[in-house]
């Protein structure tokens, strides 16, 4: 008699795993147990509130049923955002399966939901499109297009989804361009030591594809995060059409260098190519390996191909090590990189891309309290960039770094006019049009500060900066949960970033959630150096002020506004904007402008380092730091005329978000006020 083959049903499945678990049980055998046992207690919880049940376990992996897309979803996400789910991989299908007697399940279902598991990066989830039309809602809207993927053993591909921690947005209109990623190279020279050189050349292939090409070439910061066995997963996870890889051997003064160029769709390799030579070499191979990848796409170039000038290849090894340090979002790397850069440009003075390298470097270590506009050091950051455009009139980060020169509360119309020169010349370059957001969020265009996000997000999906500005733009948008969220998974992929820390500090605090933010004072939980002690004094002051009694907060600001008003050191707008929104606005607005009045030095916030230049200063004011912005306040419009805004405004007719939402005629008193300054 054959067997009862069990009852065939529709069920949303999910697959889990850890990520590392191997490494983790070799490290740590009863950590492994421990991590396994937390995770089982937490998949009952959300199994039984969300109506499903787990039907397989093996070691560190877990399958579960629900009822519903819904359910599985909710489940999914609530595991996301767990302590857990930055150390799993999740896969969701909803399909037939076939129930066995013992309460297994089996089928094509249950293989799928299991393939997209093992498609998944750590901490991410991975959802079928299956899943994505059953489930509706605010749910439905954090599911965002992943591609069409191979499944590993089968013979059909799906369209699958990733869930984030924010809705999608709205896409402008169906991308079918091509889009490129420049996986970090190789190194096979058998010395760690030469990562830097290994890495710096496919850096390099970035930048002059972006000089030279029409192409989108994903940023660096997300495509190199996917190394070694994780490069098979980098064109999904970031949706381009063709992948660049390659290898660098060095020997002495001799170079290999192996570069191919592969179809995302089909895996196959479109153009590959061997190249020996020297190291003095570099520079111009790095030239030859971005034109004949431009031409195998057929892409024509926007500037007419010219010979790589040649640079002292001891030069251009100095320049990759500045690249590779300075892109970390600290003043402990800028210097680094200052020195470096300051090396390379005496070795090849006719280098423009080492000249505005170090323009910017050293317009972030300007001081961030006061503008020194006519100083040394200011001076030699604009006759870096300087130097970089009569060498290169095209140099667009040249136009970028002089735009980062610029006063801290003023200039706003310049600012963007030179960023919009620097995107007429490299469209494509994530950084670019993410420094153009800071400076439209600068000046209030918050809407426009998002557009202008979302297309440096498309070339750098996973950046460290791009994630961190991301929560700071919900949070202006007034979507305070989405901006927790956002930097939460930003602080659980980057635990070692000072940038990010202090974001999730100002934006737990923005939420009312000051027991997280407090467990950020730690000593444990500081990333490095740049986390300072007045860091932590500023950031225990915004959690004792939101621990006050409501009856009692606008004592509790009149002594903190007092305080500010005794010290010696300049005046920190973030404590303004606090106290404005918690406290007594009309006291908080009469302290700025007493320390206006007296010229004392204005920043943004208490830190100095974190990846943020003085010019970008005026972000803050649209920064929500809790209760009411400062625009509610009648007295806006004054302060803004103080600070160069209103006659932006005025003068270029665009006008900021909040001016729609003032309980007064914004448009009037900022003229009267413009009229008054």
């Amino acid at each position: 008699m054959s067997e009862d083959p069990g009852i065939r049903r529709l069920a949303a499945i999910m697959s889990i795993d850890i990520a590392g678990f191997s490494a983790i049980s070799e490290a740590d055998e009863g950590e492994a147990a421990g991590l396994v046992a937390r995770l089982r207690a937490l998949l009952d919880g959300l199994a039984l509130q969300e109506g499903g049940r787990i039907f397989n376990t093996a070691g560190d992996g877990f399958m579960l049923e629900f009822c519903s897309a819904a359910g599985a979803v909710n489940a999914a996400a609530a595991l996301r955002a767990s302590d857990e789910g930055a150390r799993v991989r999740v896969g969701l299908h909803m399909g037939d399966v076939l129930a066995t007697a013992g309460g297994d399940l089996l089928g094509h279902g249950v293989n799928v939901a299991a393939r997209l598991q093992q498609l998944a990066p750590q901490g991410a989830v991975v959802v079928s499109v299956d899943v994505q039309r059953a489930v509706r809602g605010k749910l439905a809207r954090r599911l965002h297009p992943f591609g069409e993927v191979q499944l590993d053993k089968m013979s059909e591909s799906i369209e699958v989804f990733t869930l984030e921690a924010a809705p999608a947005n709205r896409l402008r209109g169906k991308r079918n361009e091509v889009v490129l990623a420049v996986l970090p190279f190789d190194n096979e020279s058998g010395d760690a030591a030469m990562d830097y050189f290994a890495e710096g050349v496919a850096d390099e292939v970035i930048v002059t594809l972006l000089r030279q090409s029409a192409l989108k070439v994903i940023g660096r910061t997300s495509a190199f995060q996917f190394r070694g066995a994780r490069k098979s997963e980098a064109a999904a996870a970031l949706r381009v059409t063709h992948v660049l890889d390659g290898a660098v051997r060095c020997s002495g003064a001799h170079m290999r260098v192996a570069a191919q160029l592969i179809d995302a769709a089909s895996g196959v390799a479109i153009w590959s190519e061997r190249y020996t030579g020297e190291r003095a070499d570099a520079f111009a191979l790095e030239e030859t390996i971005a034109a004949k990848v431009a031409a195998a796409l057929k892409h024509s170039l926007t500037q007419s191909e010219r010979a790589a000038a040649p640079i002292d290849p001891a030069a251009h090894e100095l320049y990759l090590r500045a690249r590779q340090v300075w892109l970390d979002l600290s003043d402990v790397s800028e210097v680094q990189a200052a020195v470096l850069l300051e090396r390379c440009i005496k070795l090849a003075p006719n280098f423009a891309a080492g000249w505005a390298a170090l323009a910017s470097v050293r317009a972030f270590l300007l001081p961030r309290d006061r503008d020194v506009i006519g100083a040394p050091a200011h001076r030699a950051a604009l006759d870096a960039a300087n130097r970089a455009l009569v060498i290169d009139p095209d140099c667009a980060t040249a136009f970028a770094a002089l735009a980062l020169l610029k006063p801290g509360f003023g200039a706003h119309g310049e600012k963007l006019a030179l960023m919009d020169e620097a995107l007429r010349r490299m469209p494509n370059d994530s950084s670019l049009h993410l420094a153009r957001a800071s400076f439209l969020l600068g000046v209030g265009r918050v809407r426009d500060a998002g557009a202008a996000l979302e297309d440096a997000r498309r070339l750098d999906p996973l950046g460290i900066a791009v994630e961190g500005f991301r929560a700071n733009l919900a949070a202006a948008r007034g979507n305070v949960e989405d901006a927790v969220e956002i930097i939460l998974d930003a602080r659980a992929r980057w635990p070692d970033s000072a940038f990010i820390w202090h974001r999730a500090w100002t934006i737990l605090c923005l939420a009312g959630r000051v027991n997280e933010a407090m467990a950020l004072a730690a000593p444990s939980a500081r990333p490095g150096p740049e986390v300072t002690e007045r860091d932590v004094d500023a950031l225990r002051t915004q959690v004792a002020l939101l621990l006050t009694p409501q009856a009692e907060r606008a004592k509790a600001c009149a002594d903190l506004l007092e305080a500010q008003a005794q010290s010696q050191g300049p005046l920190e707008l973030a404590v303004i904007a606090l106290c404005a929104g918690m406290g007594d606005a009309a006291a908080a607005f009469d302290a700025i402008e007493a320390a206006l009045d007296q010229g004392r030095p204005i920043r943004p916030d208490s830190h100095d380092a974190f990846g943020m230049a003085r010019a970008q200063s005026a972000m803050q004011i649209f920064i929500p730091a809790g209760g009411a912005p400062l625009f509610r306040s009648a007295r806006f419009p004054a302060l803004a005329a103080r600070l160069g805004l209103t006659r932006y405004w005025i003068e270029s007719g665009k006008w900021p978000d909040c001016a729609a939402d003032a309980p007064y005629d914004f448009k009037a008193a900022c003229a009267e006020a413009a009229s008054r300054a």
